[in-house]
């Protein structure tokens, strides 16, 4: 069975993970009737085909804890997934070899999930603070987390236009392990957030809820 696993982070969200295995007839198989591969995806990579399967079987799958509905899910102008005519936030992340889709009816919600290596070392400089390159020490583990915690925070804000080193911001909890504290702040926008993050199949994974008003 791929799935992995399905988590209830709360009454109102829950958190799932897929190990991509099968083919891509297989996963097309797995899918509501009614939906179909992106018009976009048709051209392809056969790998990235696999992804985006895996990712919107999840998403389905999961969606079955709501509702009985299949909504049409499809990207706003910002990029952002968005189900079409249906109250719920939903938020996707995939790799060669895993899906990962967190999924709510009350709140925003954002996701990543990045395979452990050193590649996020190469490009630290782009996006980490002066005070987030303290804390990471270069260490590869800690820089692939600080990527995808700041990918997640990304997902929330849900707009373009930020500077990763400057606008999405860093630091561990003093009182949790598996928590991050972050912030994004612009011009004209900021906010705090909890970041969770695990290790899952040798890949770090992240994801928020916005369940506060924390604007400062």
């Amino acid at each position: 069975m791929p799935l992995l696993y399905s988590r209830q982070l709360n009454e109102h969200t829950i958190l799932g993970a897929w190990s991509i295995t099968e083919r891509t007839d297989e996963l097309l198989l797995a899918l509501p009737a009614g939906i179909t591969l992106d018009m976009m995806l048709e051209q392809a990579h056969p790998r990235r085909q696999k992804e985006w399967l895996a990712s919107r079987v999840l998403v389905y799958s999961l969606l079955q804890q709501f509702t009985s509905d299949t909504p049409v899910l499809q990207r706003n102008a910002h990029g952002k997934p968005v189900f079409e005519q249906a109250p719920y936030f939903v938020s996707i992340s995939h790799s060669p070899g895993l899906a990962a889709v967190i999924l709510s009816d009350k709140f925003e919600v954002g996701i990543d999930v990045e395979l452990l290596s050193e590649k996020a070392l190469r490009v630290a400089d782009k996006f980490l603070s002066e005070a987030e390159k303290e804390y990471t020490c270069g260490e590869a583990d800690k820089t692939c987390l600080y990527w995808s915690a700041k990918e997640t925070l990304y997902k929330m804000y849900s707009q373009r236009q930020l500077i990763f080193k400057e606008n999405l911001l860093l630091q561990p909890s003093p009182e949790t392990e598996n928590l991050l504290l972050g912030c994004v702040q612009t011009d004209k926008f900021s906010k705090l957030y909890q970041v969770q993050h695990e290790v899952l199949q040798q890949h770090i994974l992240t994801y928020c809820i916005d369940n506060s008003t924390n604007k400062l």
